[in-house]
């Protein structure tokens, strides 16, 4: 009952903060638009660079902190993006990778994309050592975002191993809420919740029998499931035309059988990060 409780406890947080901890926040937020970046050009872009301190891998105890250079640039309907931060003064829901708009409306965008996933290298932690590595591959995705009413934004995803590598897929849901602070700054809220198939789990949390004679960690081969639940707060002040920062947290509960896995010694994960893009 107790573990039962805990895993319910993350979902009710995050109703707390998407509701009740909203109406706070909506009585001295501005609910004054942003200035209007007049007509949208066939062209634009953004670069910059950020700062992000997050776990060595998902399920770590052990932290690590990294640059990563950014890159925004978008024709008509299609994008190519290094970071979902780096986006231009449009707002546009930024899919990673190479993009494309199958849908664009006020109220609806469908899109299409696809990106390189690196995997997994046993060196980035030595938890993972003599362990097997998650192979490289691509990931297409599809993603829909609905926002039905000012400020509210709801989306769903899923994005999966289009090369048969072991790979796998995932689906995700979310929800946000944007808060206007002032004419340059804005305040994003939201939670998400990831499932994965049992590919996925496998090559993320599982240890074949191989890994555990070489490692001395026991073997497990995880089932499809829930990943995790998220929260994550946003904060982006765009200093002029050209020059906008931003800084930001994610703290997540891991669920379903990513619980269990010998590699998991953390089930709760931060990540946080900021920087800074001039966009053209």
């Amino acid at each position: 009952m107790q573990a039962a409780m805990k895993r319910i406890l993350p979902s009710r947080l995050a109703v707390a903060v998407l509701s009740g901890a909203a109406l706070p926040l909506a009585s001295w937020a501005q609910e004054e638009p942003p200035p209007t970046p007049g007509p949208r050009p066939n062209f634009e872009g953004a670069v910059g660079l950020q700062l992000n301190s997050s776990p060595q891998y998902q399920g770590s105890n052990l932290r690590q902190v990294s640059p990563k250079p950014g890159i925004y640039l978008r024709w008509g309907r299609f994008s190519l993006a290094t970071s979902s931060n780096f986006v231009t003064r449009y707002d546009d829901e930024v899919v990673r990778g190479v993009g494309a708009e199958l849908v664009q409306r006020d109220d609806l965008r469908v899109q299409l994309g696809l990106r390189y996933d690196p995997g997994r290298k046993t060196s980035v932690s030595t938890d993972l050592a003599q362990l097997d590595e998650v192979r490289n591959t691509l990931r297409a995705r599809v993603s829909v975002v609905w926002q039905p009413v000012r400020y509210w934004r709801y989306s769903a995803g899923w994005n999966g191993d289009i090369l048969g590598r072991d790979g796998g897929a995932l689906v995700d849901v979310g929800v946000a809420r944007e808060f206007q602070l002032s004419r340059r700054s804005t305040l994003s809220l939201g939670s998400g919740l990831v499932w994965g198939d049992a590919r996925y789990m496998q090559a993320r949390f599982g240890i074949s029998p191989a890994a555990a004679l070489r490692s001395g960690k026991p073997a497990y081969v995880p089932g499809s499931g829930l990943r995790d639940v998220g929260l994550n707060v946003q904060v982006r002040t765009d200093i002029n035309r050209q020059w906008s920062v931003w800084g930001g947290a994610n703290l997540s509960r891991m669920l379903g059988p990513t619980v269990d896995s010998p590699l998991t010694l953390k089930t709760t994960q931060l990540t946080a990060g900021a920087g800074f893009a001039w966009r053209f």
